[in-house]
């Protein structure tokens, strides 16, 4: 659901994600697992629409053998926590955050837009020695659909 913060226009969602068992496993051997959120702002006009706009929100999921914890880390800020348990750090991820999009009051002023969210399995930033066999195994095949707004659903204020 699309709301405001600050300035900027920002979409509140979790992330229902349930790692396959071979995802499981690879993080018990040590994989950090590559989790990418993009938000798409498409500028459109007369049917058209064309992105404007996508931001990457990046994060890694991995087990820590020594501790028997699961961690997500943030990997912009660097923010990192830790849970003793693989379905509590998934309860975690299930809780609605704000995504920043990058659009302003203006830019909706200027121009009629849609903006769209979806997560999935960052498999560009797997181990180099992982990403082909990764690529044709359905295990890893982690992508949510495009969920999305147009400009005429967004909220107007706080």
């Amino acid at each position: 659901m699309p709301a405001w913060q600050a300035d900027e226009l920002v979409i509140l969602a979790g992330l229902d994600w349930q790692p396959t068992d071979a995802v499981i496993e690879a993080m018990e051997h040590g994989v950090a697992v590559p989790i990418r959120i993009t938000t798409r702002s498409l500028r459109t006009r007369a049917g058209l629409r064309w992105v404007e706009r996508d931001r990457n929100h990046r994060h890694e999921v991995r087990y820590l053998p020594m501790l028997r914890s699961y961690q997500i880390v943030d990997t912009k800020t660097g923010e990192q926590r830790n849970y003793p348990r693989l379905h509590m750090l998934l309860d975690s991820l299930r809780q609605p955050r704000p995504w920043g999009t990058g659009l302003t009051r203006d830019d909706l002023e200027q121009a009629s837009f849609r903006v769209e969210i979806r997560g999935q399995l960052d498999l560009t930033r797997l181990p180099s020695p992982m990403r082909m066999p990764v690529w044709f195994d359905p295990a890893w095949r982690a992508i949510s659909p495009w969920r999305g707004w147009d400009a005429a659903e967004l909220p107007v204020d706080d």
